[in-house]
């Protein structure tokens, strides 16, 4: 059985997190980056706050023409023909996840099915509005491998109206081909079923040389009648107090999420707006590529030094090719407890670092302890903490 029924759970970790504000504490479960090398060049920045002539005005996603130009017109210099109707823009990520369940809300959809680990977001909403989750089980530290003939089936026998798709698997620095991306949307247009393709941290592999957008994935969804995609430039370039989010999809689509985005999420500062209008200038786009091949390189560095540091050991860390984290797997036989939450607060409590357990993502492993590791933190410091671990683990 692939697909289960997912029953009463608990997302919340303030405990552990609480864990973090301790001053001798490190972090290495984290959303933040190295401020001291991980910086985009300020005149980007600088360029955008002072676009005067959007100081005093708020924007809404349905006219914002003169920047989806700049965007199509970039996605047309990639050779990727595709209409502005096919794209709006919104706050950011979150806002992009509930104004698109928002479309399968009023579509009467019931059944919800979640592909691996699942941002916590996604949960709280779909028990908020009385939907039934579903979950396919995936196995991070194993050679990822869908059958889709089965996957089918159970998407039958279980009557799946949507399925969630979180690419990379959340915070694991694992995707899935575009090959196996074609499959999934072929066979959701073939079942009628809608799916939502949450990119936000997608197309940030370590050796592709282009990490503004995915183009034989856009050209993808653009050609289903039943794909949602949305994605953030903001998360690839850490400018958090400017976030965004683009979504792709039909126009019937991309019409109601501009009108229900209006109702929901209200308008988009002109701060946000013009940054994406100036990341989109051609004068900065070679710039902020390299920023996002440097700030890769710098994670994948991190996951090196990590592989050879873990090299004769029991613990794991899942092959990770993507973005700006990665999974570590320690056996629980290494700690007084089986539960996830209490394991957390006993590696603190022994080594000072804090790790979230990637059971809050609905990623559960019966016997080892698993948790989510921010590679762009300070090097010395992640190896540190790590070499605290393993010292735990070797006792």
């Amino acid at each position: 059985m692939h697909i289960e029924l997912v029953n009463s759970y608990s997302t919340d970790i303030q405990d552990i997190l609480a864990l973090a504000k301790n001053d001798n504490a490190c972090f290495i479960s984290s959303w933040d980056k190295n401020d001291q090398i991980l910086n985009i060049d300020a005149n980007i920045v600088e360029k955008s706050v002072y676009q005067q002539e959007h100081k005093n005005t708020y924007i809404m996603s349905k006219d914002m023409d003169i920047l989806k130009d700049k965007i199509i017109s970039y996605l047309n210099e990639q050779n990727l023909e595709i209409s502005k109707d096919y794209m709006t823009i919104v706050s950011n990520g979150t806002s992009a996840a509930f104004i698109s369940l928002i479309q399968a809300f009023k579509r009467n959809l019931i059944n919800f099915l979640c592909i691996g680990p699942i941002y916590f977001t996604y949960i709280h909403l779909l028990n908020m509005f009385n939907k039934k989750l579903f979950h396919y089980n995936l196995n991070l530290f194993d050679e990822i491998d869908i059958d889709f003939i089965t996957l089918k089936k159970e998407l039958i026998d279980n009557d799946i109206h949507c399925i969630i798709l979180i690419q990379p698997f959340f915070g694991s620095g694992i995707e899935l081909p575009d090959s196996k991306l074609k499959r999934f949307i072929s066979l959701c247009d073939e079942q009628e079923i809608l799916l939502l393709i949450d990119y936000v941290y997608g197309n940030m592999e370590w050796d592709s040389k282009s990490h503004i957008h995915n183009s034989e994935l856009l050209q993808m969804v653009t050609s289903s009648k039943y794909c949602v995609l949305y994605e953030s430039i903001s998360k690839r370039i850490f400018l958090n107090g400017m976030k965004n989010a683009i979504i792709f999809s039909t126009p019937q689509f991309i019409r109601n999420i501009n009108i229900d985005s209006e109702i929901c999420l209200g308008s988009i500062s002109y701060i946000q707006e013009s940054l994406l209008q100036t990341i989109y200038s051609p004068d900065n786009l070679q710039n902020v590529n390299l920023f996002i091949t440097n700030a890769l390189s710098y994670a994948s560095g991190n996951y090196a030094l990590l592989c050879t540091l873990i090299l004769g050991t029991d613990i794991k860390l899942c092959k990770s090719t993507n973005g700006y984290f990665t999974l570590m797997e320690i056996p629980k036989s290494y700690f007084n407890s089986r539960e996830d939450r209490a394991i957390a607060k006993e590696l603190y409590q022994k080594t000072g670092v804090v790790t979230i357990p990637h059971s809050r993502y609905y990623y559960n492993s019966m016997n080892n302890y698993c948790f989510r590791v921010n590679l762009v933190i300070e090097t010395n410091e992640l190896l540190t903490a790590v070499q605290k671990i393993l010292q735990i683990c070797g006792d």
